[in-house]
């Protein structure tokens, strides 16, 4: 059988029942479709990707530093390096699943063909929630809406005085509960940077700044829950599941 007349990817019902190890079933389905092997292996350089991705950040700064001083020794203004830019795009932990996917892509094409490769992304693979997630995070995540969350937040930290203790509460409680409206990662966002001008910059002590971070963590978490729009894992599977803002509301509310 070649490798072109194998569907991809098998479905898991075509290979025998899992009887040994975890290390002996890879083997055993590597056996049966090679690609699996090279499917994961780029799953494990991805993940090796996303460990290292500090590296990469750090050398994209030595680069742009040793750029610079060329630039200064030959007399011209400061330019962003090429190199440092792509360094830098390596070293962004969201885009490291996203390259490693293109990667896998090329393989998929390479060992079975573009029209299964294509078949698979267009008739197989459903990117609507995926899509929607991007969009909204990006108009949630612009200008606009971090400010008019700002000042919602200033008056409620207005109302008790204005005080760091306000800020810390409002910040804390309503800051996540925007969560719903805005998506988790602009509340975070919008919550991150108001913690950072009134609260981290008093410098609070090392185990209270540490339980702040904690706690607007778990809380953004739960302040997204309210909507079926605005946490990303609620998202997945809402459609699905068939819930919506009321159900999320009476049940998790």
């Amino acid at each position: 059988m070649t490798a072109s007349s194998v569907p991809f990817p098998p479905p898991l019902d075509s290979y025998p029942p899992r009887t040994g190890s975890l290390l002996e079933t890879l083997v055993q389905r590597a056996t049966l479709a090679p690609f699996n092997a090279v499917a994961t292996g780029i799953f494990m350089l991805a993940i090796a990707h996303t460990f290292a991705a500090n590296r990469f950040v750090a050398f994209a700064h030595r680069v742009q530093r040793r750029h610079d001083e060329q630039e200064d020794a030959a007399g011209r203004p400061p330019s962003p390096s090429v190199a440092a830019e792509l360094l830098h795009l390596l070293g962004e932990v969201e885009v490291v699943f996203g390259l490693w996917a293109v990667v896998l892509v090329a393989a998929a094409t390479h060992y079975y063909g573009w029209s299964a490769a294509t078949h698979y992304l267009d008739d197989t693979v459903d990117f609507t929630e995926a899509l929607f997630v991007f969009v909204i995070m990006a108009v949630a995540s612009s200008r606009p809406i971090v400010t008019i969350a700002e000042r919602a937040l200033g008056h409620l930290a207005r109302l008790g005085g204005g005080t760091p203790a306000a800020w810390w509460v409002a910040i804390l409680v309503a800051g996540p509960l925007l969560g719903s409206l805005v998506t988790e990662p602009a509340a975070m966002t919008v919550s991150a940077l108001l913690l950072g001008r009134q609260f981290y910059a008093l410098r609070p002590s090392a185990r209270l700044a540490y339980a702040t971070l904690g706690c607007l963590f778990v809380n953004v978490s739960v302040g997204g829950t309210l909507t079926h729009f605005a946490a990303p894992p609620v998202v997945m599977v809402a459609r699905a599941w068939h819930w919506d803002t009321t159900l999320m509301v009476t049940t998790f509310g």
